[in-house]
């Protein structure tokens, strides 16, 4: 029982409930966790140690950062399993998590544009661009193109489909990307959540995620979201980073993967910080 109190005691504050909810959905470093919860580093480190004590979160180390993730096997025991579920409840109605949500999905945007801008600076003869668009494959019907950015691939993909349809969620992007479509009949750009794609079952041929997967926070739903509006025999192709924030992004991916029974790997290919992948709906 005691044990059960002091987890308790820890958790009704606030503040741990919005760490709590961020780490649920993406491991983060202090620095990150301070951006986004609008505190000192200092007051945060002070939360992350509390929540640390109790055997809530675990840390790895990668280069110069160290990422706190939560502790997925702490969090599955019985007690505090329902502990943890009637927190979510609670923090429903902190009015703070909104913008959290929102700051975080700009926090894994940034590593995300990060990784990339290292990659490219290290491989600049390889025309990723073209073999991505290869790997996109289908040469016909529609495309969605998730996380679509700035619009700087939709050259490659107008190339290679009838139609492209290109969403975001960042308005900064969208109004770029508008730019970009211009003069482009069969370029339709939209503001819309990976999460809730507002899209009818098995609408697309094709669709690529080019460096947006790992920078949902939800990524698992995502997924899914792609698989219901992929047509039969449709290819979902994914370029992304490997390690995402002190853990291989990739083999967490190739978990869910796995878990889909409508989806199954047609081509995989790894590059320096990167992997291609291309997936078919069975």
């Amino acid at each position: 029982m005691s044990g059960t109190l002091n987890l308790l005691k820890a958790l009704v504050e606030p503040v741990r409930i919005r760490i709590y909810v961020l780490l649920k959905k993406s491991s983060l470093t202090v620095s990150e966790l301070s951006e986004i919860l609008g505190i000192s580093q200092s007051n945060t480190s002070h939360h992350i140690k509390a929540l640390r004590d109790l055997d809530l979160l675990t840390a790895e180390k990668t280069g110069q950062h160290t990422y706190y993730a939560l502790n997925r096997e702490r969090a599955a025991e019985r007690h505090v399993a329902a502990i943890l579920s009637n927190l979510e409840t609670i923090g429903g109605e902190l009015p703070e998590l909104a913008g959290d949500t929102a700051a975080l999905r700009r926090i894994l945007a940034a590593r995300s544009a990060d990784t990339f801008t290292r990659w490219r600076m290290e491989q600049p003869d390889l025309p990723y661009s073209d073999i991505f668009a290869h790997l996109a494959c289908g040469r016909h019907g529609r495309v969605l193109d998730v996380g679509c950015g700035e619009g700087d691939f939709f050259s490659a993909l107008l190339l290679s489909f009838d139609e492209v349809v290109a969403i975001d969620i960042d308005r900064t992007n969208l109004v770029r990307a508008h730019e970009q479509s211009r003069g482009s009949q069969n370029l339709q750009v939209m503001a819309a959540d990976a999460e809730q794609l507002p899209f009818a079952d098995k609408t697309f041929t094709a669709i690529v995620l080019r460096m947006a997967l790992s920078q949902i926070p939800n990524f698992e739903t995502a997924l899914s979201e792609c698989a219901r509006v992929a047509s039969r025999g449709a290819f979902i192709s994914i370029i992304d980073t490997t390690s995402a924030a002190g853990g291989s992004f990739r083999e967490t991916l190739l978990q869910q993967i796995g878990a889909q029974r409508s989806l199954k790997i047609d081509f995989e290919r790894a590059l320096p910080r990167l992997f291609m992948l291309r997936l078919q709906k069975v």
